[in-house]
């Protein structure tokens, strides 16, 4: 038996300078996933949209702690498309919902390194839908260090047990990529990833995803979230907390002004007279 999905998604940009003028590299994926016999089999169509090509353009496959790569192409031009197969083995699944990955590695016009990412599930036999839902995927703008929050619910009577796992691009580090959380009945839990910028570049936008999985009666369930996360510039302390600035010199200004308000009501600041002769 065989059971498919099929997700189009845009899943990267970068916005690099190019002499006089901004170029940009724009990877799209489109993945058709089937389990059939114990492997696991993706059609993977990879496009660049943007105006500047990409180079050493490389598709990934992750499932369940394996991982399978493509071989590259060399240059994917702006407008350009490229389609790989990939499978990796998939026995000894129970029914449910299987979250994979697709990564596509590729470098600019200097051989700088970035990856384009998508996770979705693919589905085997005839679960029901799982009732748990992303409620939040929220990223702060990362310079150098940062943090990215997930809010679950749980949409059933019963507590359960969930298992959170955030995934982001080469580039970019989870100290926590996978942490435990407990959800009662019909509540929401939210779990905090830190987040480490290590080589990616200002200007650059990157998905970020979170995969929740959890075990009901001998079926697995999962469900995928998505976020945006936006690589800017190290800004120093006084970028950073302008606003709190201006705030505390505002407040210093008051001070004064009441300060003086208070002694030419007591009195304690007059004019000098000259004494009578």
């Amino acid at each position: 038996m065989t059971f498919r999905v099929g997700v189009v998604a845009l899943v990267a940009t970068l916005f690099a300078s190019t002499g006089v003028r901004a170029g940009s590299i724009s990877i799209s994926i489109s993945p058709v996933v089937e389990l059939r016999d114990g492997v696991l089999a993706a059609k993977v169509d990879i496009k660049n949209s943007g105006d500047e090509a990409a180079h050493s353009v490389a598709p990934v496959l992750s499932f369940r702690g394996k991982e399978l790569r493509g071989a590259a192409r060399e240059e994917l031009g702006p407008n350009q498309s490229m389609t790989a197969e990939l499978s990796l083995p998939a026995s000894d699944l129970t029914p449910g919902r299987w979250p994979y990955r697709v990564a596509v590695d590729y470098t600019d016009a200097n051989q700088y390194p970035f990856q384009a990412l998508h996770v979705a599930w693919v589905t085997l036999g005839n679960p029901p839908p799982a009732k748990l839902s992303v409620a939040e995927v929220k990223a702060e703008p990362l310079a150098r260090s940062g943090s990215l929050r997930v809010r679950l619910k749980n949409l059933a009577a019963a507590a359960r047990q969930t298992s959170v796992r955030v995934v982001v691009p080469e580039g970019v580090e989870v100290t926590q990529p996978e942490q435990s959380l407990a959800l009662p009945a019909w509540e929401e839990a939210a779990v905090s990833a830190p987040l480490i910028n290590r080589t990616a570049l200002a200007g650059s936008r990157y998905p970020v995803f979170i995969a929740a999985e959890y075990d009901d009666d001998g079926v697995h369930q999962a469900v995928i979230g998505q976020g945006m996360l936006e690589i800017t510039n190290v800004r120093s302390f006084f970028q950073s907390e302008r606003q709190l600035l201006w705030i505390a010199a505002a407040v210093l200004v008051l001070a004064w002004l009441g300060f003086l308000s208070w002694q030419f009501g007591s009195g304690r600041l007059r004019r000098a007279t000259p004494p009578r002769g």
